[in-house]
């Protein structure tokens, strides 16, 4: 899905709608079946409603109007309150636990948003539904792959939290969790745009095989690499 040509015909319906099908391919020039598809993105993501109108004889069309969620959505721009919130729990909260359950509490939120949405147990269909959702919300995402034979991955073009990232690491940290919720697996940040890449990769860590599982951590243990993550915490 290529987020930007959603974008535009979702913008194109909250300025023209309520629009059929037919009327969208003539103002987009894509064809009766571009539209379909992306419709079915929008209204999948619950950013478009479709509503039945009779005009005169024969059979009744269906139009596509904005919805509200979409009006919510649009427009709006949350960096600098983020940045203060933000700044506000690293700053004031000293409790380091407290840090800690608010920054689990805040991933498990994020996932909330995309995880009902991503379905099956297919990795790379996981992942293209994943990519779908952030397009739809404006994050330019991708499924990737480098060689033949090898699983593909998640690429970003674009940061949502761009100002927040470049500010404290830890959230590339709680993104990589969330998209674990979500997807089920865990992650690596093989690229990073902070570090001069030209996207963020979150590329799948190898599974394990059964006869190699180490044996239970004791409670309250975390990895040397997650407490680098989050390190700030």
């Amino acid at each position: 899905m290529s987020e930007s040509s959603d974008r535009a015909l979702l913008d194109l319906i909250r300025r023209r709608g309520p629009l059929t099908v037919c009327e969208m391919s003539e103002e987009t020039g894509v064809t009766g079946t571009a539209v379909r598809n992306r419709l079915s993105r929008l209204l999948g993501a619950g950013l478009v409603e479709r509503k039945t109108r009779q005009d005169g004889r024969g059979r009744p069309k269906h139009t596509y109007q904005a919805s509200v969620e979409a009006h919510k959505r649009l427009g709006q721009n949350y960096a600098d309150l983020a940045v203060a919130l933000w700044e506000e729990m690293m700053g004031t909260v000293e409790d380091r636990k407290l840090r800690r359950a608010l920054f689990t509490r805040i991933t498990e939120r994020l996932a909330e948003m995309y995880r009902t949405q991503v379905k099956g147990d297919g990795w790379e269909g996981r992942l293209t539904q994943l990519s779908g959702l952030l397009q739809v919300r404006g994050v330019e995402a991708e499924v990737a792959r480098d060689h033949e034979g090898l699983p593909p991955y998640l690429r970003q073009h674009s940061c949502p939290y761009y100002e927040l990232a470049e500010l404290d690491r830890a959230i590339c940290a709680l993104e990589r969790k969330m998209f674990e919720k979500v997807l089920g697996r865990g992650l690596k940040l093989s690229q990073c745009r902070l570090d001069g890449g030209r996207s963020c990769d979150f590329e799948a860590k190898p599974t394990v095989p059964a006869s190699l599982v180490l044996e239970p951590k004791p409670p309250g243990f975390a990895s040397r690499s997650y407490e680098e993550d989050v390190n700030r915490v």
